[in-house]
């Protein structure tokens, strides 16, 4: 149930890639949390993308002129160990990669922060709620 901040230059995602990169990033995460992928599950991560105008967004103390992106993903602690983190970060930054039309051997601009969050700190419609909540959901759970 990752809760995902994409930062990046105005223009650096076309509003159609925008869909495809959500979809593929909220599959990548729900694997690597090894949370099942139904739309109960599905429908609580949350990605939103924040474009930066020309101007506000530097890069060694000067106005980029690189589009680099930073992603910070907020998930339940314990939801990823370090394999799991290695294999989202890869994932995350080939997505990013293949959306940008970027070649293999390209530097890819991501920077990527992950943050474990306990559970009783994360609160969902009035209620906090823990990660086997979310491995085990009912099997007739709706999507939120």
């Amino acid at each position: 149930m990752p809760l995902i901040y994409i930062n990046a230059p105005v223009g650096t995602f076309e509003p159609a890639k925008r869909d495809e990169l959500a979809d593929t990033l909220t599959t990548i995460a729900l694997d690597a949390e090894s949370l099942p992928n139904t739309p109960f599950v599905r429908s609580t991560t949350w990605i939103y993308f924040r474009d930066y105008d020309d101007g506000t967004v530097y890069h060694g103390g000067k106005p980029g002129s690189r589009k680099v992106i930073s992603i910070e993903v907020n998930a339940f602690q314990g939801g990823l160990d370090a394999m799991a983190k290695k294999k989202l970060i890869s994932g995350f930054t080939g997505a990013i990669a293949k959306t940008l039309g970027l070649k293999q051997a390209d530097l890819v601009p991501v920077y990527i922060v992950l943050r474990d969050v306990p559970t009783i700190d994360w609160g969902v419609f009035g209620e906090t709620i823990t990660l086997d909540d979310l491995r085990n959901p009912a099997a007739d759970a709706a999507p939120i």
